[in-house]
């Protein structure tokens, strides 16, 4: 059975309970991608079942052709089963539907056995536990790490935990300017960063930190928090000479040992960039991969795919040029992001 699920909460709940649901599948999650880009969040699903398993997608249309997306704009959203019986029945009515189906995947090994999916690409993922005693997780960090976050506390900086909007507008101001300047890379539309609030901020599952110099905002960091984990989701910064993205790991990583939490999803990083990997690296005690695996009906054309790939190169290489605005630069995002899921 193929069912769009918005709002359907006794599906969620029953999501929510799954032993591989994470943030990327749950409702606050998916509804926030949902409202905010347009999509409709489906879940293939067993005519008596109650969502004790399931897979999450979106079947979307535009520019990039027809295809199905599970977990679209996530860092993984694995398929909720863990029996390959089951898997193949679940994903059959999806194949039937005669289009591409993206599954990015971290704990559910059952896709990547499939030989009906081929392995395009992995990215790395890095975690912290955090049911270990304060002092045993600073001793576990790299030296450089510890190095750096007293190099902050030395030179003055300040972090500041806030669930209020005007805060996340501050973090989303930081995070346009380095996507723009440092990735040539368009912004996710606020609308998105409103949602999450609405969704998360009301139960204190969302939390801005940010790192201040002289009351001058300098870094910050947004968390989410879902079941026994803290995510750290988005992070950005004007200032590196403090030092002050380590202290906010740090910050973070406590926030998460008061709440009861066991442990720091890192996310995913793409394994082109060492610099990246090199900094969770510094804090990380569980480092996986995530597979991005893909099903392509045989001899489905994929002309329109490639064109529309290179047309949004090309946009996202003007928008973000240094002489363009920020503002009209945010302003692309807003209108064009949906574009690359």
């Amino acid at each position: 059975m193929l069912e769009i699920i918005d709002g359907q909460h006794a599906v969620w709940r029953a999501i929510g309970r799954h032993p591989l649901n994470s943030l990327f599948s749950s409702q606050r999650w998916t509804e926030a991608v949902a409202q905010t880009y347009g999509f409709k969040i489906s879940a293939s699903m067993r005519n008596d079942d109650k969502a004790e398993a399931a897979i999450l997608f979106s079947q979307l249309s535009a520019l990039r052709g027809e295809r199905i997306v599970c977990g679209p704009f996530s860092d993984y959203c694995d398929p909720l089963t863990s029996d390959v019986d089951t898997w193949r029945e679940l994903v059959a009515p999806l194949i039937s539907l005669g289009v591409p189906i993206t599954l990015r995947c971290l704990c559910n090994q059952l896709p990547a056995k499939d030989e009906r999916f081929v392995k395009v690409s992995e990215a790395a993922w890095h975690a912290v536990n955090l049911a270990r005693p304060e002092g045993e997780i600073w001793g576990g960090f790299c030296g450089s790490a510890r190095q750096n976050i007293r190099k902050a506390q030395r030179n003055g900086v300040k972090v500041r935990a806030s669930q209020q909007l005007h805060d996340l507008h501050v973090f989303y101001d930081m995070h346009c300017h380095v996507r723009k300047s440092k990735y040539r890379l368009l912004p996710q539309p606020f609308a998105f960063f409103e949602h999450l609030h609405a969704s998360f901020a009301k139960t204190d599952g969302l939390t801005v930190l940010l790192a201040e110099v002289d009351g001058a905002t300098v870094a910050a960091t947004v968390f989410l928090e879902c079941g026994d984990t803290l995510y750290y989701k988005f992070n950005a910064s004007v200032e590196r000479g403090t030092c002050p993205n380590d202290l906010l790991v740090w910050e973070g990583i406590r926030i998460g040992q008061r709440r009861g939490l066991k442990l720091l999803d890192f996310g995913a990083s793409d394994l082109d960039q060492p610099g990246l990997l090199r900094y969770k690296r510094k804090f990380a005690t569980i480092e996986r991969r995530i597979c991005r695996l893909q099903y392509k009906p045989e001899g489905y054309p994929d002309r329109r795919t490639s064109a529309a790939n290179e047309a949004l190169r090309s946009l996202t290489h003007w928008f973000t040029e240094p002489s363009v605005p920020d503002r009209i630069t945010q302003a692309a995002g807003g209108d064009f992001y949906a574009l690359f899921c």
